[in-house]
């Protein structure tokens, strides 16, 4: 009866303890604990969820890892980013894509051009423009 009482105990403790990708990442983004309810939670869902839709990603925690190193490595430079402007910031450079893209190189351009001073708008800007050009976006 013990060893059925603890067990249960546990599944409730991990179920009330549960956060989902979007949470985590924001929490690590944000550097403070929020709610899962939030708005900045409900935004870097609703990036993730994009993010799948544009990007050849298996699953929302593996996009959410690339961006948190993403993040990680340009915050190591100097300068400031978000994870979840990283998502969004890929999602509109392949606004409009034929077909999902290995968001790989993309985001590596955009990690670059911010580590040299761009702004998050004029990463987006010229990835948008590079992927215009080569025809993978209108």
């Amino acid at each position: 009866m013990k060893i059925l009482f603890f067990v249960l105990a546990s599944l409730f403790s991990m179920a009330a303890n549960a956060q989902s990708t979007a949470e985590k990442l924001t929490i690590l983004s944000l550097d403070r604990t929020v709610k899962s309810n939030s708005p900045e939670v409900e935004r870097t869902q609703a990036a993730l969820t994009r993010g799948l839709t544009v990007c050849n990603v298996e699953n929302e925690e593996k996009l959410a890892n690339v961006a948190w190193f993403i993040t990680k490595k340009i915050r190591a430079e100097g300068r400031y980013a978000e994870a979840t402007d990283v998502i969004e910031g890929v999602n509109a450079v392949l606004l409009g894509a034929k077909t999902k893209q290995d968001c790989t190189e993309l985001l590596s351009l955009y990690a670059v051009n911010r580590i040299q001073g761009s702004t998050h708008s004029d990463a987006v800007a010229g990835g948008r423009g590079l992927y215009r050009s080569t025809g993978v976006v209108n």
